[in-house]
């Protein structure tokens, strides 16, 4: 019988709550539950779905360390969360974790996106974070595929059909929505009204890129990170490799175990 402890991460994100179940450094299940106004009630349902996925009672998890922008209000009884980690640092231990060639990791998430690169041990030595203007770009392309009635799977799949070049939002994320419906309203191609907003999308993360060294192999995390429109553009417009991790969105829930041992 495997003696090695049980082991959950959590990030309790903006808009998703994900949590992974680990033991001896492997992944044994994950689920993810939408945060909502209830943070511990998403944090409790998306750890006992992971513990039900991983086939084990949530009760014989050892313990929790939870990341993500909500990290702290999830220290409530009788969740025993044994510590926090910083998103980035997270971010840096989960990406290494899945592939140890990897040296930067982009991360889309709904509302905050980021770049972390590390060294040849998962640690961190630098983090640029997007600013104040460009907040919520994950938001906005959900939002926009449910403007459009379809899902992001089929949104990115539309814009890789995309052949104009048009442009939305050149402000935020609150003028690109805007901009998007007027060209809907204007008889635009769904295609082209799915490329802008995919552009839209890529050209923030890029911007905030532009002043970080992507210290190769440089790999992508976050939600957005499975849409293959958004990585295409990304990857053109940083003229950069990227590698999609497994399971991108469960990048920091992963890295917040593996600052604790994963389970080892």
């Amino acid at each position: 019988m495997n003696k090695e402890k049980l082991l959950a991460g959590l990030d309790a994100g903006h808009i998703q709550t994900k949590a992974v179940i680990m033991r001896g450094g492997e992944i044994l299940g994950y689920c993810t539950a939408p945060t909502r106004f209830d943070v511990v009630a998403a944090a409790q349902k998306a750890l006992h779905d992971a513990s039900e996925s991983a086939g084990v009672a949530f009760k014989e998890v050892g313990g929790i360390v939870a990341t993500g922008i909500f990290k702290d209000l999830v220290q409530v009884p009788p969740m025993n969360v044994l510590g926090t980690v910083p998103e980035y640092v997270a971010d840096a231990k989960g990406a290494f974790f899945l592939n140890k060639n990897s040296r930067t990791v982009i991360d889309i998430g709904g509302n905050i996106h980021k770049a972390i690169s590390f060294d040849h041990n998962g640690d961190v030595r630098d983090v640029i974070q997007n600013d104040k203007c460009a907040d919520g770009v994950g938001i906005f392309y959900t939002n926009m595929a449910k403007a459009l009635g379809v899902s992001e799977k089929e949104l990115s799949e539309l814009a890789l059909r995309s052949t104009e070049d048009l442009s939305v939002g050149v402000q935020c994320s609150l003028s690109a929505e805007s901009d998007a419906i007027d060209l809907m309203c204007r008889g635009k191609d769904i295609a082209e009204v799915a490329g802008a907003i995919s552009r839209y999308v890529v050209e923030r993360v890029a911007d905030m890129c532009t002043v970080m060294n992507l210290t190769k192999e440089v790999v992508v995390a976050g939600g957005l990170a499975k849409s293959p429109a958004l990585i295409e553009h990304l990857a053109s417009l940083l003229k950069q490799e990227l590698i999609v991790l497994d399971l991108p969105e469960y990048v920091g829930a992963v890295g917040a175990a593996m600052s604790n041992g994963g389970g080892e």
